[in-house]
């Protein structure tokens, strides 16, 4: 990769298309792959059962949304670190989310019982720390999550979905109050469940997008 200072990615990045445009597109592309590289052979849980060649299209595709990333937030760069280290970071953070992903793929909603129940309190809980794409993320999956139990729950699968899974209150109390008694009460939630889940496949998400995101 050709040593260029902060200026020169820049100018080199920003010029038309062309030879110069090229060449620096190129060699940023091959950096952030190998950055994917080293991030991934450090967390190797998650893709312990993928081979050579999967794992380095995997950092290969999360090259190039960083590169697509980088070129639209060309602008914020304001040249107090290193270019390539500020670059470092946009695939990083792709790698650290698909990471999350793959950690809880095999979530399942039905998972949400009485042994974790306050999870949305949870995710819930007030954020304002992090990077902005993720804390975006992170209200965006609340939000959807917030239409999906005012919208698509009956009012009593509301009121247990709330009373157990976000408010964080006790199975006994929840199902008193609704005059259920646990049974009842558990096929209450996995109807809800159900529902919540129909409604996130809509969106193309799963249980383990929503918590991954939320992952300290």
């Amino acid at each position: 990769m050709n040593t260029r200072t902060n200026a020169e990615w820049a100018h080199a990045l920003s010029d038309p298309p062309g030879e110069a445009n090229r060449e620096a597109l190129q060699d940023l592309h091959n950096f952030l792959v190998r950055a994917g590289l080293v991030y991934l052979s450090q967390n190797r849980v998650e893709v312990k059962t993928l081979g050579r060649d999967a794992v380095r299209a995997l950092a290969e595709d999360m090259a190039q949304e960083a590169l697509l990333e980088i070129q639209a937030d060309l602008n914020n760069f304001r040249g107090e670190a290193k270019f390539t280290t500020w670059a470092c970071r946009f695939v990083i953070n792709r790698a650290a989310s698909e990471l999350r992903r793959r950690r809880y793929r095999d979530v399942s909603l039905d998972g949400l019982r009485e042994d974790d129940p306050a999870i949305f309190q949870s995710l819930l809980a007030d954020r304002t720390t992090g990077e902005p794409e993720h804390l975006a993320e992170q209200r965006d999956y609340l939000a959807l999550l917030q239409q999906i139990v005012l919208h698509d729950l009956s009012d009593r699968q509301r009121e247990a979905v709330v009373g157990v899974h976000w408010q964080g209150r006790p199975m006994g109390e929840v199902a008193e109050q609704l005059g259920l008694d646990r049974n009842a009460l558990y096929k209450l939630l996995h109807d809800a469940r159900k529902r919540i889940k129909a409604r996130l496949l809509i969106e193309h998400l799963t249980a383990g997008d929503i918590l991954a995101a939320f992952e300290d």
